[in-house]
């Protein structure tokens, strides 16, 4: 439980580094902070959190509120994650509890709270695999449950999210399809699609999250053996 990776996200910064202090404390030995909330998605994007302490006004540097931005990030990623709060009118706490958090830490914070927060939260949550790869030299992570295809291009391929973010990574198809075989289906020479983002399919194309895409001949027979038992509305 130690080892997991947990992102505070705060504007004041005295109250961020005293709530990692006290995480620390406790033995949890990766903590990062995020002041607002473009500094949270770029965080996002290098690393796999698994929870996050959400502080729910993120201040006058931060285009959204820290629900707002929960609701963003659980579109793309896979987390547990508090609220972290000093007080809340009736109607933000009814928008908070919209989003079923496991719990709140208030503020000004008593540290065995914290602890009993954080470790059921932790225990609450249920790892997906991720994919790591640079991109533009910074590490990135993508959840494989996000991932609706994959596109051959010369020696890369652009692996395309649910959100239409498309990723250039150096490796191959074939490459990819080992590390991760039960998840994709190889219908064409250049496609790799996630079997979860099948809609329908006739003898030539397949409709994956709304794109219709070749199916090429030579692969025909092992998607039907593939998809074998598997209904589409």
């Amino acid at each position: 439980m130690k080892n997991k990776k947990i992102l505070i996200v705060e504007d004041e910064q005295i109250i961020a580094e005293n709530l990692r202090m006290i995480l620390m404390e406790y033995g949890y030995n990766f903590v990062d902070i995020a002041m607002d909330d473009v500094e949270a998605q770029d965080l996002f994007a290098k690393t796999c959190y698994q929870l996050v302490l959400m502080d729910i006004n993120l201040g006058c540097h931060s285009s959204i509120d820290g629900i707002d931005l929960i609701k963003l990030l659980s579109q793309e990623y896979n987390f547990s994650y508090l609220y972290i709060t000093a007080n809340a009118d009736k109607e933000t706490l009814k928008k908070a509890k919209s989003t079923n958090p496991i719990g709140y830490v208030v503020k000004p914070f008593i540290h065995t709270s914290i602890y009993a927060n954080v470790e059921i939260a932790l225990n609450s949550f249920k790892e997906e695999a991720c994919f790591t790869f640079s991109n533009k030299g910074m590490h990135q992570q993508i959840l494989l449950s996000k991932i609706t295809c994959i596109k051959a291009d010369g020696s890369y391929i652009k692996i395309h999210s649910l959100l239409d973010d498309c990723y250039l990574v150096r490796k191959t198809l074939t490459q990819f399809k080992e590390l991760y075989n039960n998840e994709f289906i190889r219908i064409h020479k250049s496609l790799l699609i996630n079997i979860s983002y099948i809609e329908s399919y006739n003898s030539k194309t397949v409709n994956v999250n709304g794109e219709r895409l070749p199916l090429g001949r030579a692969y025909k027979s092992s998607f039907l053996e593939e998809i074998k038992g598997l209904s589409f509305l």
